[in-house]
């Protein structure tokens, strides 16, 4: 029990860590086009760097595959749509790749010079990127895992891809060396996602766990298997904050480009031991509620 049960799922949980950071980067990319006029020299360099949250999610998909005990099985997915969350979560995991991937295409090739088709086109892909972050949540709606099935997972991966989003997002901007802390306008509107990120991952997962706590089956306490993974769910919620702040400081002044790399990696470890917290409080309905 516990986090040993945590770490048998970890394929799954770099997925739905990996994969809301590069999905919810979209969200960062977005908010900055429409509040700042950046030359066309800068958006070549930001469009280049934009490789970096979709390599994120590329790789967050190869960690599930070492999930499955056969690969192939993956193809399976597709005929239980609608009716698997499993199977929605990946068609839904499908479409943002090919709208984030045009959309990457498509700036490279310079074919988003005008500030109403950038605006636009990125702002679809950010809701995209979210919606997918939801999905990754409502993989678990499953009845014969009640710790699991409830409103607070999917809007933690939700916020789970704010947060971690902003991490990435920010490290775009700072990779291809456009990021200006003295544009205050700017600087407030990533400093707003970021915080919205911060308190929305902490709430819903601290809210999950609570749930957890008060399941109980005919042969433990749910409150019992949370307290076993106490120090891994505080320990979450603390780096969790302390991404924040990190990002508070590189938002607000300009760092070296090895500084938001640094919150890059802090962020996915508090959200990646929130994911394992998660997997680790696992608690089955079988027995009876």
């Amino acid at each position: 029990m516990g986090m040993e049960l945590g770490m048998t799922e970890l394929p799954l949980a770099l997925f739905s860590t990996l994969v809301p950071m590069g999905a919810g980067a979209f969200l960062m990319l977005a908010a900055a086009f429409f509040v700042k006029r950046f030359d066309a020299e800068a958006l070549k360099k930001v469009d280049r760097m934009t490789v970096i949250p979709i390599v994120f999610v590329v790789v967050g998909f190869i960690c599930a595959f070492f999930h499955l005990a056969n690969p192939m099985n993956a193809f399976n997915v597709f005929a239980n749509v609608g009716s698997s969350p499993m199977s929605n979560e990946i068609v839904m995991g499908l479409v943002f790749c090919v709208v984030a991937i045009v959309y990457w295409i498509v700036a490279l090739a310079g074919k988003l010079a005008s500030e109403g088709a950038r605006k636009g086109f990125s702002a679809v892909v950010a809701v995209v990127g979210l919606l997918f972050c939801v999905f990754v949540g409502l993989a678990y709606g499953m009845d014969t895992i009640p710790s699991w099935n409830n409103a607070m997972v999917p809007l933690s991966t939700l916020f789970f891809g704010v947060l971690g989003g902003s991490a990435v997002g920010m490290a775009v901007f700072y990779q291809a060396g456009v990021y200006d802390a003295a544009d205050k306008q700017l600087a407030k509107v990533a400093l707003v996602v970021s915080w919205v990120g911060v308190i929305g991952s902490v709430a819903f997962f601290a809210l999950n766990m609570g749930t957890a706590s008060g399941l109980a089956n005919n042969m433990m306490y749910g409150s019992d298997v949370v307290s076993a993974m106490m120090p891994w769910i505080v320990t979450a919620v603390i780096v969790m904050v302390l991404a924040g702040v990190a990002l508070m400081f590189e938002i607000q002044k300009k760092r070296a480009t090895f500084y938001t790399w640094i919150v890059v990696v802090v962020t996915f470890v508090g959200i990646l031991l929130a994911r394992l917290s998660f997997y680790g409080v696992e608690f089955s309905a079988g027995l009876g509620i």
